[in-house]
């Protein structure tokens, strides 16, 4: 015949393999669904991006052949004023201009953006590494406690 004391040990025994074993379970389907939510947000993200550089790629050419009629438009329009190779170093120099100053709006609107990263699926991550640290610390008191 076992001393009382020790069938309540092996109770608590089997109940500690047994939360540990649910624990184990919970928490290989929690990090597969964590990871299936990082994936699905880093997808959209990406997404949102590449449809964002097909239209600038698209407009790409239009806004080329504009800025030649422009161009020409302006050299010619100036030439009434001053030969055409001044016509031409002027219009140039402002056409630098304006593409240095769009170049750094781009340069700041990406950097703005930021990575597609999985911003929501890590702050989830964390939370519930919280709340399994705690049931866990929950768990093993009451089992201390028996």
């Amino acid at each position: 015949m076992r001393p009382r004391g020790t069938l309540g040990l092996m109770f608590a025994a089997d109940r500690v393999q047994d939360l540990l074993r649910r624990l184990r379970e919970d928490v290989a389907v929690l990090i597969h669904s964590e990871i299936d939510l990082a994936k699905t947000e880093v997808i959209e993200k990406v997404k949102i991006h590449a449809k964002g550089a097909m239209f600038v790629a698209i407009a790409l050419p239009f806004v080329l052949l504009a800025l030649f009629a422009f161009l020409f438009a302006s050299i010619a329009a100036l030439a009434l004023v001053v030969p055409w190779w001044a016509a031409g170093l002027i219009v140039g120099g402002v056409l630098v201009l304006v593409a240095a100053i769009l170049a750094l709006l781009g340069v700041r609107a990406i950097k703005k953006a930021g990575a597609p990263t999985p911003d929501a699926a890590i702050i989830e991550v964390k939370a519930t590494v919280d709340d399994l640290t705690k049931t866990v610390e929950d768990e093993l008191e009451e089992v201390r406690s028996a």
